[in-house]
């Protein structure tokens, strides 16, 4: 996809950035993941963006040594689940979703995590909860039993995207029982009274890294529709671009939120790369591929049945 010069320049410091930062050395790791401008969220930006193989080989190979080495491979939920020496209590914790973006950007640079570290993906596969998703408050799975949306989608994601052979019995539930939860919850929406849950959702949001927008979820049931062979959720899909109306343009998809918005839940520091493809009101080219997608296959299905 063809970048402006500022954009272009703006990747150039990101992978400066990338080249020479410690911050995935054990000591320092926690700046890894300050949000926004530690280095996980440079490397997740270009992920987003497509420009996934931009990033320096160096840094591919400290962030996966960090996942191997110098992370705690258990989600806490019981007091079980803590570690117990000295050494392991100094690794890094995650929850799902920050877990799946670390997946996410390593699998689509080429590593091999399910062969090098295939407690990830089994992960993801444990903490499915009853109502199809996953949620990263541990006491979802000791007391209240439901999911979060913003927890669910990128370990759907991740399993659904990075698996180049058959599903295995287990990730076809997975990812059936997780669309299952999407369908029921009409992408945004309360399964007890039917009222959206956050309007926020409503907006697009470019880059998105963990969060959550109405987009994310029809894109994954888009997908998965496809790559499952199950049926495309049309009357979902229609309403979601019907609650997306505002932010279309004849020539794309507007940005309508920023994750790191200052006056939001996860304000913080930027980095140039972030301010340039995150500005609001802009038409994103990423968000408008995702949404040219999910409408030729809506018209696709829509012509199948005129024949």
């Amino acid at each position: 996809m063809k970048t402006n010069q500022s954009i272009h320049d703006a990747i150039e410091v990101s992978i400066r950035f990338l080249e020479s930062n410690p911050e995935f050395d054990f000591e320092r790791c926690k700046y890894g993941r300050r949000k926004w401008n530690g280095a996980w969220w440079h490397m997740a930006t270009l992920y987003e963006m497509g420009e996934v193989k931009r990033i320096p080989a160096s840094a591919i190979a400290r962030a996966k040594y960090l996942l191997e080495v110098q992370t705690w491979p258990t989600f806490v939920i019981n007091a079980n689940d803590y570690p117990t020496s000295e050494a392991d209590r100094m690794k890094m914790d995650c929850c799902h979703c920050e877990l799946a973006v670390y997946y996410m950007i390593l699998m689509a640079y080429g590593c091999d995590l399910d062969n090098e570290l295939p407690w990830i993906r089994e992960w993801f596969l444990k903490h499915q909860l009853p109502d199809g998703g996953l949620n990263c408050e541990p006491t979802a799975y000791t007391h209240s039993h439901k999911s979060s949306l913003v927890s669910t989608l990128p370990p759907l994601e991740a399993i659904l995207w990075y698996t180049n052979r058959p599903f295995t019995e287990q990730e076809a539930v997975f990812l059936d029982e997780g669309a299952r939860y999407l369908i029921e919850h009409n992408l945004v929406c309360s399964k007890e009274n039917g009222h959206i849950i956050n309007m926020d959702w409503l907006n697009p949001c470019f880059p998105r890294f963990f969060e959550y927008d109405i987009l994310r979820g029809m894109s994954f049931l888009a997908e998965w529709s496809r790559r499952r062979n199950k049926p495309l959720p049309v009357s979902v899909l229609k309403e979601g671009l019907q609650r997306l109306n505002n932010h279309i343009e004849e020539t794309g998809l507007r940005i309508g939120r920023q994750v790191f918005d200052p006056q939001g839940p996860w304000g913080g520091f930027t980095f140039p790369l972030l301010e340039e493809v995150a500005g609001i009101g802009n038409i994103s080219p990423y968000l408008t591929k995702q949404l040219a997608a999910i409408i030729r296959q809506l018209e696709h299905v829509t012509n199948e049945g005129n024949c």
